[in-house]
C-alpha cells in the first residue's frame, strides 16, 4: 500500500515540480531502503557506504539551493 502511495506521489511530483530536483531525489530511493533496513532489521552498513549516503544527501541539498 505504501509503495502505491509513494509511486503516485512521485508521478505527481514529476508533473508539477522541477524535473531536475525531483529526479535527483527519486534517485535516492536505494538509500532510503538501506536506512529502513538499518532501523528495522539491524543491518550493518560499512563506513564507506555511510560516507556515500551523507555525500549524496549533501548533493541533493546543494541542488535544491541552486
Amino acid at each position: 500500500m505504501l509503495d502505491v502511495v509513494a509511486n503516485a506521489a512521485l508521478l505527481y511530483a514529476y508533473q508539477g515540480g522541477m524535473l531536475s530536483l525531483v529526479s535527483v531525489i527519486a534517485s535516492l530511493y536505494p538509500a532510503a531502503t538501506v536506512l529502513l533496513a538499518m532501523v528495522m532489521l539491524g543491518e550493518r552498513v560499512g563506513r564507506l557506504q555511510q560516507i556515500g549516503m551523507v555525500i549524496a544527501l549533501g548533493a541533493v541539498g546543494m541542488i535544491a539551493v541552486a
